[in-house]
């Protein structure tokens, strides 16, 4: 039996054309086909030859890291049933050329990756959550204050008094939870606005904005109740566990993360983080709940803050990306003015069809600033007067919500559960 292919005799990279001869005494030749000289001999027990996948070259290798390459399957098949006979040989080439076990493959693969995604990986990141030590736990909230004292936030401007006020109102809840060493701290928001999240070690900041946003103080306390269901639950720590083992998988997949920046290697990121992170919402949202009934305060509390403070985000959101629409809108018509390349631009501007280039100098760099470095934003000024603007902003998000894509598909990514299941929720 005679197979031809290349000889890499593993010193060099170089290759050169062979055949390789097997005797009835299962000896190997391998000859030189332009020389015709023999290059090397070695018994059939000596080699081994590699699996057959697909269409991919065959190797059979030699002692000494030599190594023999061709692209003749069926005769390397038929080597192996003659001198090493072996159920084994060609299982692999079967089941993957059966186009009925392919498919079955396919089917159990998927819904092994969708049940760990969707049951194990919660389940082990919440059991190795609650294994760390409280001085890691420690470790990482100190950090992250810190950041955020560096990047975003500011000394709270609530007088002595008003923290007082609030301390001594959040007292029972604290001490209802004394094995979580809940310590709650005030921070102006800056750029971040109003807002209020727990870190890993029990602190709960909350930001002068959402306090100043509050119509009385069991609002607040209602926020302080839900932040504690993330300290309780560990939820920030299994976040990052959650996020970092669904990269490690999706760059295991894609080869390289760090250079998959295409939506198709990112998106599944994405996607199971914010299920992830709605979960913890709702779980956080049930030790309010539970809060509140047993201290017999009244539910709407909580929801009543968060539809003020998803109101007044999506408000200040939907104004600056009008009020950029009209500005770009207002270029084009005077770019097309000096040109006189058209006689009415017309009402609606297309975005799609937007060429930043006609800007002038300098316009759309000072949108990006405004936007990419928000910790250079100058907290004295003053915030969108919300009442000053509720007519344009119920339009607005009226034609927010009327838009499928943005109320809907967008809503998929969305971190929080929706408003009106919170509302269902605490005042059924």
């Amino acid at each position: 039996m005679v197979l031809k292919g290349l000889w890499f005799d593993g010193k060099v990279s170089a290759s050169i054309p062979v055949k390789l001869q097997v005797d009835d005494a299962s000896l190997i030749n391998v000859i030189d086909e332009s020389s015709q000289a023999v290059i090397t001999q070695a018994p059939f027990s000596a080699i081994r030859i590699s699996s057959r996948v697909g269409n991919t070259p065959r190797y059979i290798y030699f002692p000494g890291g030599k190594k023999f390459e061709t692209r003749q399957h069926d005769l390397v098949d038929q080597l192996l049933q003659k001198y090493r006979p072996s159920f084994w040989n060609n299982l692999a080439h079967q089941l993957e050329t059966h186009t009925y076990f392919v498919a079955l493959t396919l089917v159990l693969v998927v819904s092994f990756t969708w049940a760990m995604v969707v049951y194990g990986l919660p389940v082990t990141s919440r059991y190795i959550a609650y294994q760390l030590p409280k001085g890691l736990m420690d470790r990482a909230a100190t950090e992250t204050l810190q950041l955020l004292d560096k990047t975003h936030l500011k000394p709270t401007r609530l007088n002595a008094a008003k923290q007082a006020e609030l301390l001594q109102h959040f007292a029972p809840a604290i001490a209802q939870n004394k094995d979580l060493t809940i310590r709650v701290i005030f921070r102006h928001g800056g750029a971040i606005g109003a807002n209020a999240f727990a870190l890993p070690d029990g602190t709960v900041l909350l930001t002068d904005q959402i306090v100043q946003l509050a119509k009385n103080n069991d609002e607040l306390l209602a926020v302080l109740a839900h932040e504690i269901g993330h300290v309780k639950y560990r939820h920030a720590l299994r976040s990052v566990i959650q996020g970092s083992v669904v990269s490690f998988a999706v760059a295991m997949v894609t080869g390289d993360l760090s250079t998959a920046s295409n939506l198709l290697a990112t998106l599944p990121v994405i996607m199971s983080n914010m299920s992830y992170s709605r979960n913890f919402e709702r779980e956080a949202d049930d030790n309010s709940l539970l809060f509140l009934d047993a201290n017999h305060i009244e539910r709407h509390h909580f929801v009543d803050l968060m539809e003020r403070l998803t109101y007044q985000a999506q408000c200040s959101q939907l104004i600056m990306q009008d009020d950029l629409k009209n500005k770009i809108a207002s270029t084009i018509n005077d770019e097309n003015d000096k040109n006189n390349e058209n006689d009415d631009v017309g009402d609606e501007i297309d975005e799609d069809d937007f060429d930043p280039s006609i800007l002038e100098d300098g316009e759309l760099d000072e949108n990006a600033n405004k936007s990419e470095d928000v910790s250079d934003v100058d907290d004295t000024t003053p915030s969108l007067d919300i009442e000053a603007n509720r007519a344009r902003c119920d339009k607005l998000i009226a034609d927010y919500k009327d838009n499928f894509f943005h109320s809907t598909l967008l809503g998929y990514f969305a971190s929080h559960p929706e408003t009106d299941e919170r509302t269902k929720k605490f005042k059924q």
